[in-house]
């Protein structure tokens, strides 16, 4: 019944399957989330990632030692040839299940043999605009040794005077960066190449800005992507070379003093390592995005009415869900349901949205779901005349809901919220989410299932936190 990205689902006599069979989500650390739709509607696919050939676990730290060292990588060279008074190590924030754990251990033995001491090293979280990272956070991330032993930052993103002024680019991005990561003589990076939906792929450059780049230059950088120049061809799994996003980052970097070292993941559930490479930021991120295209991006696909997404492996953070969502909706026809099953930890519920605003939201109720749905396409445009900070989260809140109703299956978000985020549905209960697809697409019209012979087509994305659709892959 599953599928790879990469491979058909078999034979035409055998797929689309009469009635429905069961599909297991996976639901938090080890569990399952028995998936039973009406049997009137035919499942055309069950899109799985491609999580094979992954390096056995206790390989990686050999295995990156063995990057390191080799001359290919320039490792070596850029130890001999930069004057290492201060070294950054700038690491991708904790919702991320980037090995910087087991990666920092091997980069720190080489930096002591090149003669640089911990207290020439300043550890950078690059979180952007999530939450600040804590000590509390920092010691399950990395143990308490490690976070007893570095000096490490959670860059402010509100405070100017954390931050220097490297100058402005195309006009309208100030380059504004934390300064330790800015003075630093060596930056090194370790972060994952994972599906974006303005960037083409996190990971690289994007460490720095936005990751450690003030308000300012985040909410510019971010409005690369969604100007009606930006071509939607060229943001998700897009690209790098003609991702606007990722071109932008790549010149403010030439703005850099110093020099900069990458080391680049293609990550797969907690503790599964598809791919790791070392080097150059932009040959390291060109070589991962191509590994991540390869086994995240979803095979072409007629839209379908109903479209499902697992959140997995995100470890519950509401917004990376919901983004999840968003890098599927490719695969649902206009009027169809996006249904989103999200488990959410009590810990990751505040990471990148307040949950009092959360609760305002929901206690709209209907008439703010009217207001947002109908309001957003207005307020996407004059954020972007503007250039206002939220312009970014504004435009993709607006592709989430504008011509798709969403249903949302999250008990914990909907003990918080309630049955109403805006315009999307939340559920605590599977059964009942399903009654209420069924009544939207009763109401959508007859010839929105008389468009399709035979009843309601499904697709379903397991692991949406990893897999995505382009629109390209729309037939």
């Amino acid at each position: 019944m599953s599928m790879s990205c990469s491979t058909p689902p078999g034979s035409s006599d055998v797929w689309p399957r009469p009635g429905f069979p069961e599909v297991l989500i996976p639901w938090g650390p080890g569990e399952r989330l028995a998936l039973r739709m009406p049997e009137s509607w035919r499942l055309i696919d069950v899109t799985q990632p491609l999580l094979d050939d992954a390096l056995a676990s206790e390989e990686y730290e050999a295995r990156l030692g063995r990057l390191l060292d080799d001359p290919a990588s320039g490792w070596s060279e850029t130890l001999a040839t930069t004057p290492l008074g201060r070294v950054a190590l700038v690491i991708d924030d904790p919702s991320r299940w980037t090995p910087v754990e087991r990666a920092l251990p091997v980069v720190l033995e080489r930096l002591e043999r090149a003669g640089v001491g911990d207290d020439s090293i300043d550890l950078v979280v690059a979180v952007g605009r999530h939450r600040p990272v804590d000590r509390e956070a920092m010691v399950r991330r990395l143990g308490a040794e490690l976070t007893d032993r570095l000096r490490w930052w959670s860059p402010p993103v509100d405070d100017p005077t954390a931050y220097d002024d490297l100058g402005t680019i195309d006009q309208d991005l100030p380059v504004r960066l934390f300064r330790p990561v800015v003075q630093a003589d060596l930056r090194v990076l370790i972060g994952s190449t994972l599906p974006h939906l303005q960037a083409g792929f996190g990971g690289g450059w994007k460490l720095i800005l936005p990751g450690c780049a003030h308000r300012s230059s985040l909410a510019a950088v971010h409005r690369r992507g969604i100007r009606p120049e930006d071509h939607p061809e060229t943001l998700l799994g897009g690209d790098p070379d003609l991702n606007p996003m990722r071109q932008a980052i790549t010149r403010a970097m030439t703005l850099l003093p110093g020099k900069t070292f990458s080391i680049g993941h293609v990550l797969g559930v907690p503790g599964q390592i598809l791919r790791v490479e070392a080097g150059c930021p932009d040959e390291v991120q060109r070589r991962l995005a191509h590994e991540a295209r390869r086994r995240f991006q979803a095979p072409f696909r007629p839209p379908a009415e109903v479209v499902v997404v697992g959140n997995s492996p995100w470890p519950g953070d509401p917004l990376q869900s919901f983004k999840a969502l968003i890098h599927h909706r490719a695969a649902c026809r206009p009027g169809g349901a996006l249904v989103g099953l999200f488990w959410a930890s009590p810990d990751e519920l505040d990471r990148s949205l307040d949950r009092r605003s959360l609760r305002r939201l929901g206690r709209g109720g209907r008439p703010a779901a009217w207001l947002i749905r109908h309001g957003l396409g207005l307020a996407d445009r004059l954020a972007s005349i503007w250039k206002l900070r939220p312009a970014f989260m504004i435009h993709w809140a607006r592709e989430l809901v504008v011509d798709r109703a969403v249903f949302v299956y999250c008990p914990l978000l909907h003990q918080v919220v309630g049955p109403h985020l805006g315009p999307v549905r939340l559920f605590d209960n599977l059964e009942a989410l399903w009654n209420a697809v069924e009544v939207h697409l009763d109401q959508a019209g007859s010839h929105f299932r008389s468009a399709v012979r035979g009843g309601v087509r499904v697709r379903v994305f397991p692991q949406g936190g990893l897999t995505y659709c382009r629109p390209s892959s729309i037939v």
